[in-house]
């Protein structure tokens, strides 16, 4: 129960996701807290959390001594007021070409992940859309697709795909017609599917054909959001992740033992003041604080007032320490669910940054990957530099926000012992002569070897990373405090 802190949000979002899609309708009672705590593996004080969360979001109602009643009602009217104002075109335009980049290739992968039995739950959202109340009608036509998003079991992808702001996107003067054609559509697609069975070029092509049946194909539809929405001002603060205090000086000391132990610290040398901890990882004093109270406590740092914190000159005792590995598994959650969005999203993405790259940019990305003497990790630095290469390169602000998140929750790889060691040698230079090859072809202008070279090597990556938590009883760690199926089920 130690680590239920990181589970009220996610919690909180299934439940209001089964009653805005009308899974559990109005006037239906929430199960009871102990019902709740045993199906969810979290504490009482977590759950009442939880019930706090969707009392406040006008979703259920608490009485003394009974269960919450859900009082959502699921047909409402457009809930459009004065401070919903209408979308601008070209921040909206960036969110849409984003979406295709990033939407599409997850919702491809969550269809191919979905077994026949989970196809009821789209199937009974599609029933549900009645073209006649078109705010419930688009509003379970988002969750349809939301559901794919959340089928990949990977929370940072809904967390991105959510912010995106097309939950909060209210369509003006839709429709009818349109909207029959469009839930016949998906009924047809769903049954498809459940007959056929998965075949990518299909899902690809169904997804091209049915967008044109949807309001944002349309030129004369109206659409309206909040003024706070990604469609009028773009996306901002996608980074902020929930995070408990433990996690965020875990965050630190990690980052630290990552760093002494590839050598960028070595015995003797002097680490940055709490100062500059604190604006480098934009902490307070007291999260610093406790971080380097700890690396004192293992015998990693020294450190005394007025003369500043060093490494210490005895670096045996990086190999006495014990961290809990549920507290690592927090960590290395964030790093493969970053780690599978880039390798299932970076091919697209990678073949828009390329066209937009000078044959002297792609010099310089050569130059600064055959310039690597010491692999250093197994995932550095020759992917990093790649993905940093990329994420500069992109024309999309949205996109470019997402990817340099993923970017830097790629980096906490230096974070997790173990995963920064010295052995691997031919992985660490088969994943180096893989970046190099992807930019000889992008010296050459070979956009789409450049492209699916880059997406093999971060795939490969990807399987190596997974191996090695699985290798270090990461892997399982994460599912003991983390199960991905919660957030579609």
């Amino acid at each position: 129960m130690q680590y239920d802190g990181y589970q009220y949000t996610k919690i909180f979002h299934i439940i209001k996701n089964k009653i805005e899609s009308g899974l559990i309708p109005k006037g239906s009672t929430l199960p009871s807290c102990s019902s709740l705590c045993k199906e969810y593996g979290v504490s009482s004080k977590t759950v009442r959390r939880v019930l706090v969360m969707l009392t406040d979001a006008g979703l259920i109602e608490t009485r003394e001594r009974k269960r919450p009643i859900v009082i959502f009602n699921q047909a409402p009217e457009s809930s459009l007021t004065g401070s919903w104002m209408e979308t601008n075109i070209l921040a909206m335009q960036d969110v849409l070409y984003t979406a295709q980049l990033i939407c599409y290739p997850l919702i491809d992968y969550g269809i191919s992940m979905c077994k026949e039995e989970d196809w009821a739950i789209p199937e009974k959202i599609v029933q549900q859309m009645d073209p006649q109340q078109p705010a419930l009608f688009w509003r379970n036509s988002k969750l349809f697709w939301r559901f794919f998003i959340a089928r990949c079991e990977n929370e940072l992808s809904l967390r991105t795909v959510d912010s995106l702001g097309f939950s909060e996107l209210e369509y003006k003067n839709s429709n009818i017609d349109m909207g029959y054609a469009y839930r016949n559509a998906l009924l047809k697609f769903v049954g498809e599917i459940r007959k056929d069975g998965y075949v990518s070029d299909m899902v690809r092509d169904t997804l091209l054909s049915i967008r044109k049946l949807t309001p944002l194909a349309d030129d004369h539809v109206l659409y309206y959001v909040p003024a706070d929405s990604p469609f009028r001002i773009g996306l901002k603060g996608l980074d902020n992740w929930m995070k408990t205090d433990e996690e965020r000086y875990s965050g630190i000391y990690l980052d630290i033992l990552g760093l002494i132990a590839i050598g960028y610290y070595r015995p003797g040398d002097r680490l940055p003041s709490h100062i500059e901890m604190q604006k480098q990882y934009g902490v307070s004093v007291n999260t610093t604080t406790q971080a380097i109270h700890i690396l004192k406590k293992w015998g990693v740092v020294e450190a005394a007032s007025g003369r500043g914190i060093f490494v210490s000159h005895n670096l045996q005792a990086l190999n006495d320490i014990y961290i809990d590995p549920r507290l690592i598994a927090s960590h290395i959650r964030r790093y493969l669910e970053s780690v599978q969005i880039l390798s299932l999203t970076v091919e697209k993405v990678a073949r828009h940054a390329a066209a937009h790259v000078s044959p002297g940019l792609a010099q310089e990305l050569i130059r600064r990957l055959e310039s690597i003497r010491n692999p250093g990790g197994l995932y550095q630095p020759a992917p990093i530099i790649l993905l940093e290469f990329i994420a500069a390169q992109i024309q999309y602000e949205t996109l470019r926000e997402i990817y340099m998140v993923i970017l830097k929750n790629y980096r906490i790889g230096r974070k997790i012992p173990k995963l920064m060691n010295i052995g691997c040698v031919m992985q660490k230079l088969q994943i180096q002569r893989m970046c190099i090859n992807a930019a000889y072809a992008l010296q050459q202008q070979d956009i789409h070897t450049f492209a699916s070279q880059a997406a093999e090597m971060f795939h490969y990556a990807h399987r190596l990373i997974v191996n090695e938590c699985k290798k270090f009883n990461y892997w399982e760690a994460v599912k003991d405090i983390y199960d991905g199926s919660q957030l579609w089920k």
